[in-house]
């Protein structure tokens, strides 16, 4: 037996490694960020197999397995970021091995496949983007779909059988996170062309997927709202123009070569590459497009006109639901093109290789080619990922999380009056899911505006302040009795506001009394302790009095001071 074959397929698992460790090292040191405590939040009140929250219209995105995922993640250990990254890398683990079957099947174990398939393995557009889990569990599983959907459907070309199930199970696996995985019957139709088969061979099979991109559509159709962008911003050809060229130059290019080197830029964007790096990029491109041409001929064109089509998807979806809102700096973020390395790496290697041939001479010339791209793609993209992963591992969200995990573990009694978290860990956009409650309430042991007389605020680290009292915007008026305030029994007594109060405040209590017992505050229970003390608690609405009672007979509550107004903590 020819060493050959083994000598390969080591090269090609260290191709498959190396990137995938850098990744995996990454990803299990991240943290959640943004739409990843949202998800959460809305799993742990849900459950796994609540189907409102499966099929939620998610800002017009239709994704229930990611949601199931999250679900799972959740109820088995909240806010555990390793546990929820770890199905992804097990996909994106899968993916890879299924590509590399792929291109062993079409074009057999030959050297020159390693080139496509670094470009899959070693590709930032996958590697960096993906470490947002958000994004994560709506592409990963796409690639993976594809993958298997491609292994499944040149299998069932080749040998018939029920390969075609295959091929619409991963479809609609991939179906279940990402409306993107669309895309897959067209890969796998534009795949049966190159491979010089007609689709008129098997046209139940493509009726059939057909029907599921058709029921796909009604179900996404009828669940979601519309994507597409009304911001202030105006569409004009200029503005597509920039964008276009944005995504290419900036994004897509140095994504596939294993750049950009320049750096992130804000949010999950890239910064742009200097403009001499673009135009060598553009001159390699074009020389790439060249010279699969003059190997590929006809069947080249075909597989570069494919990549085209795709990436015109690409630019006119975000030019639909992203350029009136964010302007043509949309194109800088390289979660809109990710798709793209795997579409790209199989379209270079039908422009290049034959289906079928057999290597001239062994592969011999194949050999030393193949392991000189394959080692700047890897070291291209170690350089660029370590550049760029450090902006989506949120250390500032992990900081935050950490934080409030060590301040109640140190002490269990923390109540936590609910405050806006750093819009880097939760932007305001979000409303009441940027609340500090919603992004750390679900770590164990965290309680927030529960009456007490012991209450402190999260700072912009998730450090907690000892409240020591609030700056008032309202006092309750002095009671009628002497050395009292107001004597507070069963019957319900209201202490007047000498200014009426709209919206969140937090309540400040200071009262005595002999015995303590249970009572109620704008009917929110209440313990008063013995003795003279203080009792926190939030209020929200319109108020221009607070209703005080006890829930039992015991000695009277004296309440002597009533103030509404703003925290004000050490």
């Amino acid at each position: 037996m020819s060493r050959r074959p083994s000598i390969v397929v080591l090269a090609a698992f260290v191709a498959g490694v190396v990137p995938f460790a850098f990744h995996a090292w990454a990803a299990l040191h991240g943290s959640f960020a943004q739409d990843d405590f949202v998800v959460t939040y809305r799993a742990a009140a849900a459950g796994p197999f609540d189907l409102g929250y499966l099929f939620q219209d998610y800002h017009g995105h239709l994704q229930p397995g990611g949601f199931f995922l999250a679900a799972v993640a959740t109820w088995w250990a909240p806010l555990n970021f390793a546990l929820l990254v770890a199905p992804l890398l097990l996909m994106r683990a899968l993916a890879t091995v299924l590509f590399w079957c792929v291109l062993v099947r079409v074009f057999g174990r030959r050297w020159a496949i390693l080139v496509p398939f670094t470009v899959f393995t070693a590709s930032t557009l996958l590697l960096v983007p993906t470490l947002w889990w958000s994004f994560g569990v709506q592409l990963v599983p796409v690639v993976l779909a594809a993958t298997g959907a491609l292994h499944a459907h040149v299998r069932y070309l080749a040998d018939g059988g029920r390969w075609w199930i295959g091929s619409f199970a991963w479809t609609v696996f991939g179906l279940a996170f990402y409306e993107k995985a669309a895309l897959v019957p067209v890969l796998l139709a534009a795949v049966t062309v190159l491979l010089g088969r007609s689709v008129r061979e098997h046209l139940r099979y493509w009726a059939g997927q057909a029907a599921l991109l058709v029921a796909f559509a009604a179900v996404f159709l009828t669940v979601t709202s519309s994507q597409v962008g009304s911001g202030g911003q105006p569409m004009s050809a200029g503005t597509v123009a920039d964008l276009t060229g944005r995504m290419l130059g900036d994004t897509l290019l140095p994504g596939l070569a294993g750049g950009p080197w320049a750096g992130p830029g804000p949010g999950a964007t890239w910064a742009p590459s200097p403009f001499a790096v673009v135009v060598v990029l553009l001159a390699a491109a074009v020389a790439i497009v060249v010279a699969g041409v003059r190997a590929g001929g006809r069947r080249a064109w075909g597989a570069w006109a494919l990549f085209v089509a795709v990436f015109a998807v690409d630019v006119a979806l975000l030019a639909l639901t992203r350029l009136r809102e964010v302007g043509p700096a949309a194109g800088d973020d390289p979660r809109y093109v990710a798709d793209l390395a795997l579409v790209a790496a199989l379209c270079g290697a039908f422009a290049f290789l034959r289906p079928g041939e057999v290597a001239p001479s062994g592969g011999k010339r194949e050999r030393p080619i193949a392991l000189t791209l394959c080692v700047l793609l890897l070291v291209s993209s170690a350089i660029g990922f370590s550049r760029l992963a450090p902006a989506l591992r949120f250390e500032h969200s992990a900081q935050y999380l950490g934080n409030v995990r060590a301040a109640v573990a140190a002490d269990p009694d923390l109540v936590f009056y609910d405050t806006f978290v750093p819009s880097d860990v939760v932007h305001e956009w979000f409303g009441a899911d940027s609340q500090a409650s919603r992004v750390a309430g679900l770590l164990p042991g965290t309680h927030f505006d529960q009456p007490t007389s012991r209450m402190s605020v999260l700072d912009a680290a998730g450090t907690p302040h000892r409240i020591t009292g609030v700056e008032p915007v309202s006092r309750g008026r002095p009671g009628p009795v002497p050395n009292c305030g107001y004597a507070v029994g069963e019957t319900l007594v209201s202490v007047p506001l000498d200014t009426p109060v709209l919206g969140r405040h937090l309540l400040k209590i200071d009262y005595y009394t002999s015995d303590g017992g249970e009572g109620l505050v704008e009917r929110t229970p209440v313990w008063f302790q013995p003795g003279l003390h203080s009792v926190y608690l939030p209020v929200d609405g319109l108020f221009d009095h607070i209703g005080v009672q006890l829930s039992s007979p015991g000695a009277p509550v004296c309440v002597a001071k009533v103030e509404a107004g703003k925290p004000v903590a050490q």
